[in-house]
């Protein structure tokens, strides 16, 4: 076995640093006594942990060196073992195994073994870390003791060398103790045997408990002066600062010493414990100091004891290397005394990282008076890098605080973020301020003005809206998943409007809160190109929904709608009155337990007229529910998987709510109703006496009803057969429900019927074209048909819908021969492949028993429930077409064969030209409107600030265009401003203006 040369060496630093010879060490190897090292164990020792004399550690020895890397050490010698305190860029190398951190302690000592010496190491570090620690490879933690062995030379290469022992600080006795402990836990049991370097974390501490009359232990005595309540972050114990320059001069006092630097001047501050490394350079500085020995200045290293502040000017930049920031400014003074630092007319670059945003901070006088704290004096905050940003917040005093991120309460790990709170702030355009308010607290890229529009309509005149952040306005902390904001709007030719939009989004809690009112005048136009008087002057809206998880099974959700005419929505919510759900005012809770529900209802119109235009077309009216009870079950299994079985049991007390008012009176068109007695419907004639509301009764009317769903599914070879059935009863208590006839108050139905499908397929390996980018081709074919019939005691074209889900049913019979055809595809090269469905196209033909009279003038089927199908006889089918990446086509259509035409039709493609231009094209037709509209258009990214869209729309029945839209983009570093104009022929309204995109402050 060969034999490792057992002596100590120093490596010498560059001539520019004088060295000491470490000729302690190599005089300690010398006298190392084979006898002085064999353990005795036979009765349990105490240690002081001062030495590892006696001492044999569980770990096998490695064959490699110790090398020990740093600025500056303390050595000294107790017993057999070689004692070291290592002070900056500490390095520690145990046969290939890397260790770093801040001031830690060296236990050092030989024992002879058969195959010759071996080094034993011990090493506490107080705050270890190391580059790879961050990505989670290498030890990173406080309090760590790592133990190793080799068999090979120790090696120590410093640059100032200190022949004393370290004074016996908080330090050094935190270091002993830690040793002790472990040395101590050695003789408590068996050790196992270690491969590698042990990393030990700290130990679990015992939970002191008082007792009257005793004494505190050490650990929870206070040393030295009461600490502050903030820990500092300049004086750190332990920190070092090394400096460099082109001229270096020393001048020594009696109260004070002076280190003034020129030329090229670069201060790396390391305070340890963790926190991050600051870089300071200048064209030239002065160090403060202590008076006292400046032995240590031959390391260009000075301890954090030494320092009382630094000085720098010209050019003058501080950057951190963990926490993504850089000041710069022509005068900086770091008080290590006071912890703070002043800088003067400084810019502050730093980084959020939880919205990827840069922020930008000028201030004339800026203090950072934490680590990651500063406080600014007439500052501006942008994410701007100009001196005059296009868009900043300015105020006369501002606290910047970086946030720490940590993990969430799913686990996930969310990063920092900058909040500030500033006061006397004004929104700042081109330096121009345009806005004031009095406080700010919140995050940086959350500024009060969250949007603002202004522009010009027809019947608005000058348009200009804005919406603000409450929280942010009143200087508040922001509640998780809470957002208030407050709109104010004004229109030159109508008014003044106020509101305020509250949304709550937690785990359990889903609430909407929006509350808008306008002083209003002058003339309006609704969604349905009526142009009239506005017909209020104080007019409002107020709406409310709430979801709440009472627990895993209790839903309860609510609801308010409440407005102050007619006309409101359809003038100023145009989208709320095409397509949202129906106003209304509810109660619903709903207990749900494995496939079975429970719901309880109760809704009521505060309103008497209907602001959705859907519900206006059909049926036409409300209907209140006070209350609706019903259980539910779903998919229950019935001899052995045989039968599927869902059943559904309802009782309920409903009225119909009949709209008030006149068409007039509605903003609505006379060609919407009918009059019973013949001839056209008149503007000021009442709604109630319109055809479609003829015979319904108003008052309240109870019923009970049930539906039992079943169905067997089964197989028969390569195809799937399912027959099903249905059967529901309705049952009134009135007898004047519709006519007063027995069959209207008692309602049966049933349905019946068989689905029946099957799958085939066949693939085409050699096909392969470049131009339909095809490589190979699957060809799936699915056959499916119905048949289906279903009858009950009541005509269904009679009968008020209450309820469509129990009285929206056809009857009728109806069989239905369908087929799909799917052509698959491979795409992405080799390595890279994926499946695509390049063409798909399902085609099915419906021939019904009655097909004269139907609800609705479009016949149409329902696979999931046949019975809600409109009956005819008619052809539909549906295509999609990925004729390549970038080029798409879809449509669909019904064709009636009674009246030998499209009902409906669309079609249309889109094609991806490039990732900065993009256009579609699309044809639509409905026969009961006779529309025949196409629509086409575009977005096309110019360059990185500026992007064009536009959408014409084509009415082929005018012969002109129905609308046209566009919008230019142009984009700033702070926010994005949108040009937009448009033109609605119905409404016949045209709009221009500008607003706000996307901002970040």
């Amino acid at each position: 076995m060969r034999r490792y040369d057992p002596t100590v060496r120093t490596v010498t630093g560059s001539s520019h640093h004088p060295l000491s010879r470490l000729t302690v060490l190599a005089l300690f190897l010398m006298a190392v006594a084979a006898s002085s090292v064999q353990a005795n164990v036979s009765s349990p020792r105490s240690f002081s942990g001062d030495r590892l004399s006696r001492i044999v550690l569980p770990v096998e020895p490695r064959t490699g060196n110790i090398n020990l890397n740093a600025m500056r050490a303390n050595a000294w010698t107790v017993d057999d073992t070689k004692r070291l305190l290592l002070q900056g860029d500490v390095l520690i190398q145990i046969a290939g195994f890397s260790f770093e951190g801040e001031t830690p302690m060296v236990w050092l000592n030989r024992i002879p073994s058969a195959d010759g010496l071996i080094n034993q190491i011990a090493v506490w570090i107080p705050d270890a870390w190391s580059p790879t620690s961050e990505a989670g490879r290498g030890p990173k933690g406080r309090n760590l003791l790592v133990v190793g062995s080799a068999r090979g030379q120790a090696n120590l290469n410093v640059a100032l060398m200190i022949e004393k022992p370290a004074p016996n600080t908080s330090l050094v006795r935190r270091a002993e103790e830690r040793l002790a402990d472990y040395l101590g836990s050695l003789q408590t049991g068996t050790a196992a045997l270690a491969q590698y370097p042990k990393v030990l974390g700290p130990a679990e501490v015992p939970e002191f408990v008082p007792t009257p009359g005793g004494s505190l232990p050490g650990e929870h005595l206070a040393t030295g002066p009461t600490p502050r309540a903030s820990r500092p972050w300049l004086r750190r114990p332990g920190g070092v600062v090394s400096f460099s320059a082109r001229k270096v001069k020393l001048e020594t006092g009696d109260d004070e010493n002076l280190l003034i630097t020129d030329g090229d001047v670069v201060l790396d501050y390391r305070p340890g414990s963790g926190q991050s490394n600051i870089r300071l350079s200048a064209e030239r500085a002065v160090v403060f100091m202590d008076p006292g020995s400046v032995r240590d200045l031959a390391s260009r290293q000075l301890g954090m004891d030494e320092i009382r502040g630094v000085y720098l000017e010209g050019a003058v930049k501080a950057e951190s290397d963990k926490d993504d920031y850089v000041v710069r400014s022509p005068r900086m003074y770091y008080d290590f005394q006071t912890d703070q630092a002043i800088m003067l007319d400084a810019v502050l670059r730093t980084y959020d990282r939880k919205r990827a945003l840069p922020v930008f901070a000028r201030a004339a006088e800026m203090r950072q008076i934490a680590e990651n704290q500063w406080s600014a004096q007439q500052v501006k905050v942008s994410s701007s890098s100009f001196a005059t940003p296009t868009l900043a917040i300015g105020a006369s005093s501002v606290v910047v605080d970086k946030v720490p991120g940590g993990l969430t309460d799913n686990g996930d790990l969310e990063a920092g973020e900058l909040t500030i709170d500033s006061r006397n702030n004004t929104l700042e355009a081109g330096g121009l301020p345009i806005v004031w308010w009095p406080r700010y607290r919140g995050s940086i890229t959350s500024i009060p003005l969250s949007g603002v529009r202004g522009g010009y309509g027809e019947y608005e005149g000058a348009i200009v809206e804005t919406s603000w952040d409450v929280f942010s306005l009143a200087g508040v902390d922001r509640p998780d998943g809470w957002d208030l904001e407050l709109n104010l709007d004004g229109y030159s030719e109508r008014g003044f409007g106020a509101g305020i939009d509250w949304e709550v989004n937690t785990a359990d809690n889903q609430m909407a809160l929006d509350l808008y009112g306008i002083k209003d005048s002058g003339t309006q136009r609704t969604d349905t190109g009526i142009t009239m008087e506005v017909p209020e002057e104080y007019r409002y809206a107020a709406l409310w929904e709430q979801t709440l998880q009472l627990s895993d099974a209790w839903l309860l959700q609510s609801q308010l709608s409440y407005m102050s005419d007619a006309t409101y929505i359809s003038a100023w919510r145009n989208e709320w009155y095409e397509d949202r759900r129906e106003f209304e005012t509810s109660l619903y809770i709903k207990r749900e337990s494995g496939n079975s529900a429970f719901t309880a209802l109760a809704k009521y119109a505060l309103n008497d007229f209907i602001s959705n235009s859907w519900l206006m077309a059909s049926p036409g009216y409300q209907v209140n529910k006070f209350p609706e009870l019903t259980y539910r079950r779903f998919g229950d299994s019935l001899f052995g998987d045989t039968l599927t079985w869902s059943s559904q049991y309802n009782a309920s007390r409903m009225q119909i709510v009949v709209p008030d008012g006149t068409p007039a009176s509605n903003g609505l068109r006379t060609s919407t109703f009918q009059n019973p007695a013949g001839g056209p419907f008149l503007a000021n004639q009442p709604l109630s006496e319109a055809a479609r509301y003829q015979g319904l009764r108003q008052s309240w009317v109870n019923r009970v009803a049930t539906r039992q769903n079943i169905s067997m599914p089964m197989q028969w070879g390569a195809f799937n057969i399912t027959p099903f059935a249905m059967g529901q009863i309705v049952a009134y208590f009135e007898d004047d429900t519709a006519d007063g006839a027995e069959d209207s108050k008692h309602q049966y139905y049933g349905s019946g019927g068989v689905k029946v499908n099957t799958v085939l397929q066949r693939v085409f390996n050699d096909v392969s074209s470049d131009l339909f980018d095809l490589h190979r081709l699957r060809h799936l074919i699915e056959p499916y048909f119905v048949a289906w019939y279903s009858g009950s005691n009541y005509d269904d074209l009679e009968i008020p819908i209450y309820d469509p889900l129990f009285d929206n049913l056809s009857t009728g019979g109806l069989v239905r021969f369908g087929l799909r055809n799917t052509l698959q595809t491979q795409r992405g090269g080799p390595g890279r492949w994926y499946d695509v469905d390049w063409l798909t196209v399902d085609a099915s033909l419906v021939l019904s028993t009655d097909s004269e009279e139907s609800r609705f003038p479009t016949p149409q089927y329902f696979d999931w429930e046949p019975g809600y199908s409109q009956l005819g006889n008619f052809v539909e089918g549906s295509y999609t077409w990925q004729f390549s990446d970038s080029l798409a086509f879809i449509g669909e259509g019904i064709w009636d064969l009674d009246a030998d035409q499209f009902m409906r039709a669309s079609t249309g493609l889109e094609l991806n030209h490039s990732p900065q231009f993009n256009t579609f094209l699309e044809y639509r037709y409905v026969n009961d409107t006779e529309t025949k509209l196409l629509a086409f258009g575009g977005t096309y990214e110019i360059s990185d600030k500026y992007r064009i869209s536009a959408v014409p729309q084509w009415d082929f029945e005018r012969d002109d265009f129905r609308s046209v839209s566009g919008s230019v983009t142009r984009s700033f570093p702070d926010f994005d401003l949108i040009f937009y104009a448009g033109y609605n022929q119905i409404t016949e309204e045209t709009q221009v203006g500008a607003q706000l995109g996307q901002i970040n402050y």
